[in-house]
């Protein structure tokens, strides 16, 4: 006995919309018997049906498309794009998740099927429109300290990435050490702590240039004294202290024991 299954009669299946060779066109039919079919697929129905145009009865045998046409909406920044595109009948589109088929990094937002209604997840036959955001990566905010100046980015990290305390990391061309994560409710510091990008909401960074960053941008113009003292302090100095230079003098007169005056002249 062959072990192929025979799909059970659908009962309540009054009415179709099928070809009619007769009309030349697809016309609404009754469906007067649908017969059992051997390895059934999804939506195959085959049996005998009657045009209520022209009461042409015949056999019909109906094969679902192995691919159906839906309506995207793709959101990229300020900017949509609506297009047609053919996906695979089988399977389901969900929120949340990709569409059947496609290899772009999109990531689907909404489903509206053909009824109108927004749902969650549908077979690619009931939908009319899906609205998708381009997935570029992970967005995390960035606050990199200097001293007592915080400025902020938002870095995009590949999907699947991962940030750990003490790692290296470059913003606008800055480079940076990681120095703290926000994530799961609460600030970790400790070296190698580390959570993928997905569940961190901040990254706490720090400069690693030298000389580190003070409390003003760094400059390579030297500024004017502000006081008389600095300027005094910074003018020319012979090598014993600061002050200001003066003219070299011969060394004091020695008096020798007798009482004679000894003058000590270093070579020239």
């Amino acid at each position: 006995m062959d072990d192929a299954r025979v799909a059970p009669t659908p009962l309540r299946l009054g009415a179709a919309v099928l070809y009619c060779e007769n009309c030349g066109t697809d016309t609404v039919h009754r469906i007067l018997r649908l017969a059992p079919v051997r390895r059934p697929t999804r939506g195959h129905l085959t049996g005998t049906a009657r045009c209520r145009k022209c009461d042409w009865t015949h056999r019909f045998d109906v094969v679902p498309p192995a691919n159906v046409e839906i309506a995207e909406v793709v959101s990229d920044g300020p900017k949509s794009t609506h297009r047609r595109v053919s996906i695979p009948a089988s399977g389901r589109v969900e929120v949340g998740g990709r569409v059947p088929g496609s290899d772009e990094p999109v990531q689907v937002q909404r489903i509206e099927t053909r009824s109108g209604r927004s749902v969650s997840s549908a077979r690619p036959a009931q939908i009319a429109t899906v609205w998708l955001t381009r997935n570029l990566g992970t967005v995390v905010p960035v606050s990199v300290v200097e001293g007592a100046r915080t400025w902020t980015d938002r870095l995009i990290l590949p999907p699947h990435s991962r940030l750990t305390v003490g790692d290296p990391l470059t913003v606008q061309g800055n480079a940076l050490r990681i120095v703290g994560l926000r994530a799961q409710g609460r600030t970790w510091r400790l070296p190698e702590d580390g959570f993928a990008a997905v569940e961190v909401q901040r990254v706490y960074a720090r400069r690693t240039d030298s000389p580190p960053a003070g409390r003003r941008p760094w400059s390579t113009v030297r500024d004017r004294p502000s006081s008389r003292a600095r300027e005094t302090s910074t003018s020319d100095r012979v090598r014993s202290g600061p002050g200001e230079s003066r003219t070299r003098s011969f060394p004091r007169v020695r008096r020798a024991e007798g009482g004679a005056a000894v003058q000590s002249v270093s070579p020239r």
